[in-house]
């Protein structure tokens, strides 16, 4: 063992130089701030007792408690900031502070020794809006701190290393609702502060982290067609987009602007979380779950857009388009909510037979009697050169050409069908 109290030449402060045991390699020296012998002595004595308790495990090292009293927010600013140091993306960063803050203000956890297992388990017992995977999301964020404080040495040992997380359903993924125009009008009045990030989800399909990542330079509002551009950094593909903006969101989002300055700011200060959403759902009277057992999460209101594209019409490969999927099965499959259907109004354009046949024997009898019927004209009479001058359709810039009716052509009703052998002899 070396324990030795010396100054150096020239210093009036003493310094103590020591090696508990010769297992330990490293001497240390270390100065004892005091130009008092006494003073120096006691000092040693008490370095080297506390040294012998760590060693024995009477106390914990001099770094774990000093940690100890140290508020777990401030821990917790002290891993986030490694995490970022160690490029750790903004988004992962965001979960976990909003869960381990989460956990520090509902368990009452103020210093790290306040985190027990027990305490945690009870909080979960209490979350029954939670999912299994986002109880143990929770979990895991919560305990990635407590194992970086023990790698730092600022705490013993992890509390939470004997929990064990909630086991899953396995191939039993979490099946989504779209919501229904009256639910989402009721949304819009329970939550009129957050409704643009809503309507925004519900008319593009953007997911909660592509609204985060959008901002004002992404959108062109002023044009003849407002649009907005999805960053390929920033979309689930890696692929940029670009999309209509649907008229009702253009003045939302003009209304919007004018409280906000500077191109490359966020459109919204905030995206809802799910939680927040909970709430909002709650307020609306909107059920969390349907008569399926399917649950409402924001995510729905990328399924709302899907459902509401396949009520419209839309072909399901333009859909697939505006979903930016690579599967039309996806689209058609998972983000197309079929008890939002008109299933039951398709009914409605099946042919009826029995009318047809009526239809059918009345062109026949009509035919027998208009031998002497004017080529040119329908069954009803009217001019079929007035079809000819009808206008022009377009579709953006590019015409769709429509092709007039040639002299002599007819169709249902008993005008005349073009003889093309005797057009070829013609010829």
């Amino acid at each position: 063992m070396i324990n030795t109290l010396y100054k150096p030449t020239g210093s009036r402060i003493w310094r103590l130089t020591f090696r508990l045991q010769p297992a330990d390699g490293k001497i240390t020296d270390v100065s004892l701030g005091t130009a008092d012998k006494q003073v120096a002595e006691r000092r040693r004595s008490e370095r080297l007792r506390e040294l012998e308790h760590e060693r024995s495990g009477i106390i914990p090292p001099k770094a774990a408690r000093e940690s100890a009293q140290r508020k777990l927010a401030d821990h917790l600013d002290d891993f986030l900031g490694d995490l970022r140091r160690c490029g750790k993306s903004e988004k992962h960063l965001s979960n976990l502070e909003f869960r381990v803050s989460r956990l520090i203000d509902d368990c009452g956890w103020n210093l790290p020794k306040d985190v027990t297992a027990d305490s945690f388990q009870a909080w979960r017992r209490r979350q029954q809006d939670l999912s299994d995977k986002t109880v143990n999301d929770y979990l895991e964020a919560v305990r990635s701190l407590f194992n970086w404080l023990v790698r730092l040495g600022r705490i013993a040992s992890n509390p939470l290393a004997s929990v064990e997380k909630v086991k899953t359903k396995e191939g039993a993924a979490l099946e989504r609702r779209a919501l229904s125009n009256d639910e989402m009008v009721r949304l819009r009045e329970a939550a009129p502060e957050r409704w643009p990030v809503y309507l925004m989800a519900a008319h593009t399909g953007l997911r909660r982290s592509e609204l985060g990542a959008l901002r004002w330079s992404d959108l062109e509002l002023d044009g003849e067609m407002p649009c907005l551009r999805v960053r390929a950094s920033t979309s689930k593909n890696g692929k940029a987009a670009a999309m209509r903006v649907h008229p009702e969101l253009v003045e939302l989002l003009r209304n919007l602007r004018s409280q906000t300055s500077g191109a490359d700011e966020p459109l919204f200060a905030t995206v809802p979380r799910i939680e927040r959403f909970y709430r909002d759902l709650k307020k609306a009277e909107i059920p969390l779950h349907d008569a399926q057992g399917r649950k409402a999460v924001f995510h729905s209101l990328r399924k709302t857009f899907g459902t509401n594209l396949a009520k419209a019409g839309v072909t399901s490969r333009t859909a697939m388009a505006l979903m930016r999927h690579s599967d039309r099965r996806l689209t058609d499959n998972i983000y197309t909510d079929e008890n939002l259907l008109a299933t039951a109004e398709a009914f409605d354009v099946l042919p009826n037979y029995a009318e047809q046949a009526s239809q059918i024997a009345s062109q026949k009898l009509g035919a027998e009697g208009q031998n002497g019927a004017f080529p040119g004209t329908t069954r009803n009479g009217v001019e079929s050169s007035e079809r000819s001058e009808k206008t022009q359709e377009t579709c953006g810039n590019r015409p769709i050409l429509a092709y007039p009716p040639l002299a002599g052509n007819g169709g249902s009703g008993g005008a005349r069908t073009r003889n093309l052998c005797r057009d070829r002899a013609a010829l």
